[in-house]
């Protein structure tokens, strides 16, 4: 199998880093008397909330704890850069600009039960565990993913890669790959 070029794993290293320094800026300055960072969504019980067909559960990114106001950061600079694309196996890779908050990921192959596990497997990974304490402190989690949109050729989400480290991506082009897709785009 062709290995991952050196330019995705800068380019996904900055567009992390360029989002995850100014949410952490932002962060930086909320008290942790009045606010709680990345909060797993909870249901009445306690439970994760789930949501879709695959009952994924997500995450704020901080959330106001006097009234329970849930909240969403949005960054001010993103990187650009130009396309470029790379072979991985049988599967050709097409990476564009993206934010990190909310990446558009394009597959061109089939979802089948096979696709479905790897994507949940990979999500739940990369979402973290449920014995965080509500504070602060940065977590290197996922956020949320959308549930695929599925068409005759392939299926679409958007992953909100929250605070999670650049290898998280990687790790999601090989889940993605253990269905042998024709084509995995990542951005607009």
């Amino acid at each position: 199998m062709d290995s991952v070029p050196p330019q995705f794993i800068e380019i996904v290293e900055t567009v992390r880093d360029v989002y995850v320094r100014q949410y952490s800026e932002f962060v930086g300055g909320l008290s942790q008397d009045t606010h709680i960072v990345e909060p797993v969504l909870l249901d009445a019980e306690g439970a994760f909330a789930v949501e879709g067909p695959l009952n994924l559960p997500h995450r704020a990114d901080f959330a106001l704890l006097e009234t329970g106001e849930l909240a969403m950061f949005t960054a001010e600079k993103f990187v650009g850069f130009e396309a470029f694309s790379f072979p991985l196996g049988a599967t050709q890779i097409v990476i564009s600009p993206f934010h990190w908050d909310s990446a558009l990921v394009r597959v061109t192959g089939k979802w089948d039960e096979h696709s479905s596990r790897l994507f949940e497997e990979w999500y739940r990974s990369a979402f973290g565990d449920d014995d965080a304490t509500d504070d602060l402190a940065i977590r290197n989690v996922v956020h949320f993913v959308s549930d695929p949109e599925i068409s005759k050729s392939g299926y679409t989400f958007t992953a909100d890669l929250g605070t999670a480290p650049a290898s998280t991506l990687g790790d999601l082009l090989l889940a993605l790959l253990g269905n042998t897709p024709e084509r995995i785009e990542i951005g607009t």
